[in-house]
């Protein structure tokens, strides 16, 4: 079948034109100033004023099983995301053994997926069967790699469990894994040395690969941080390196921004192509469990859990919360838990649940520590934008493919707004549509080794996205996070209609 559309084509390389694109069954075929007469196509779209793009790719998700589940990925489709990377934050849905398995399915319990695949092929496999509407290529997470051979408890690796982790790696690479993601905040991540990193960067230097990264400290240490992750590329001759979600949290913090941008620009000058990702978004998410003090932030959540049933581990989380300033309260918010009390407060800031706030935490902990999720605000509006429009930036949702209200809570505005709001503040900022269009598509499917999609050429895979510049945009919020996005008017995946 052939279908043609009509109006302004960005092809993720050149600002719009009055062009036309004809797709034959999954590829582009022609991409043309004028494609004349209908008989050209059996369906034809007219669009006026509506931009013809590439479909965006989600540079940062995290939708490895949700779109098991929901297969239909309606949040990421409603807002013009044709492919997703996944894997992020050293968490991937592979490769597993004994080591992980059933850290993982307690994990991902609310999805209602059993964890029965091994390693990336077989995952995809899985994806293909469940008919998922949402093209995925997946990074291979290092918590999961580590635990894999190791567990999740082991601080020091042997040489043996080191060998095995950069061959099951390798695995992954050949497979068609883009690279490798790390999580440096995370157990068993956290345990990682910069030794440890550079072994495993050698891998992925021997295929021109992706090392993607949630640095170890993304405020009070940020600039170590991110020096350690470039100085480790630099000594692996690791030419590609993504800082995730890039920011300077905390507001003692925001003043580090300069100093930051210096850093890339310096690795940048030496060879290594550094870029960043980041959603439109001033607060964050992540698990509860970061707010507590030592020895629970080594643990995984399912071990707090079971921590939390020693009263005296109780009394050492409430005495170190209780020392939590105000201002943490009030910036902190509950985003998930299967709590049954505590999950119709989804949404809503600590300093306003009823009751004891502290014992609300605990409460979330204790009953699942592997669902308990927080919000917390504390980035620049300033620094949000000036990393949004610079040209090293590529859009990252960090959120999660979903159809609607999970068992857990209310997702994160991003899961429903991200890209479009991206969209929203760099052409706000005076961008051309060329240039945004590109930052979403073209950019990232060169960084990521993906020569099939990003651009509307003869031979690409028909994943197009068609928006109107005027009114892309999201206004999702915590309270209602489920809100589309303006102004998407049309995305296809492999010539298939997904939205319209």
């Amino acid at each position: 079948m052939r279908i043609l559309l009509k109006g302004f084509v960005a092809d993720g390389t050149n600002e719009p034109a009055r062009r036309s694109v004809l797709i034959e069954n999954d590829t582009i075929i022609a991409v043309e100033k004028e494609i004349s007469g209908s008989c050209a196509a059996e369906k034809i779209f007219q669009f006026r004023d509506e931009i013809i793009a590439p479909g965006f790719i989600d540079v940062h998700g995290h939708s490895d099983l949700s779109l098991a589940a929901f297969p239909g990925g309606e949040s990421k489709r409603s807002q013009g995301v044709t492919t997703e990377i996944t894997g992020n934050c050293g968490l991937s849905a592979f490769p597993v053994t004994s080591m992980n398995r059933d850290h993982l399915n307690d994990l991902y319990a609310d999805y209602g997926i059993s964890i029965s695949w091994n390693d990336l092929t077989e995952y995809r496999q899985m994806l293909v069967s469940r008919e998922v509407k949402l093209r995925t290529y997946a990074l291979c997470g290092h918590n999961t790699l580590r635990a894999s051979v190791a567990g999740y408890e082991k601080q020091e690796l042997s040489i043996e469990e080191l060998m095995r982790m950069q061959e099951y790696l390798e695995r992954a690479l050949k497979d068609g894994s883009p690279g490798l993601s790390t999580g440096l905040l995370y157990t068993p991540g956290c345990f990682a040395n910069p030794e440890e990193i550079t072994s495993l960067m050698r891998v992925l230097t021997k295929y021109n690969a992706v090392y993607a990264t949630h640095l170890r400290s993304e405020g009070d240490h940020l600039t170590e941080s991110l020096t350690e992750t470039l100085e480790c590329a630099k000594k692996a001759g690791l030419k590609k390196v993504e800082i995730s979600h890039f920011k300077t949290a905390g507001e003692n913090n925001w003043h580090k921004i300069d100093q930051a941008f210096e850093i890339i620009h310096a690795y940048r000058d030496q060879g290594i192509d550094v870029r960043f990702d980041r959603y439109p978004y001033t607060e964050s998410q992540t698990m509860l469990s970061v707010i507590l003090p030592a020895p629970f932030d080594t643990m995984p959540d399912r071990d707090i859990t079971i921590a939390f049933r020693d009263e005296n581990a109780v009394k050492l989380a409430i005495s170190s919360l209780k020392k939590r300033p105000e201002s943490d309260w009030s910036r902190w918010r509950l985003t998930g838990t299967t709590h049954p009390y505590w999950h119709k407060f989804a949404g809503q800031k600590y300093h306003n649940l009823p009751g004891d706030r502290i014992m609300a935490v605990i409460d979330q902990l204790k009953f699942d520590a592997t669902t308990a999720t927080i919000g917390a605000a504390g980035m620049s509006e300033n620094n949000l934008l000036r990393i949004i429009t610079d040209p090293l930036c590529m859009p990252g949702s960090d959120g999660n493919a979903v159809r609607g209200k999970t068992p857990s809570g209310t997702p994160h505005p991003r899961a429903f707004g991200a890209i479009a709001k991206f969209f929203r503040m760099k052409l706000d900022a005076g961008e051309t549509i060329g240039n945004v269009v590109a930052s979403a598509t073209s950019k990232p499917a060169d960084f990521f080794n993906l020569p099939d999609i990003g651009t509307l050429h003869c031979g690409k895979k028909a994943d197009i996205t068609v928006f109107s510049p005027e009114e892309i945009n999201s206004d999702a919020d915590f309270t209602d996070p489920y809100r589309p996005a303006a102004g998407i008017r049309l995305s296809m995946l492999d010539g298939k209609l997904r939205f319209f």
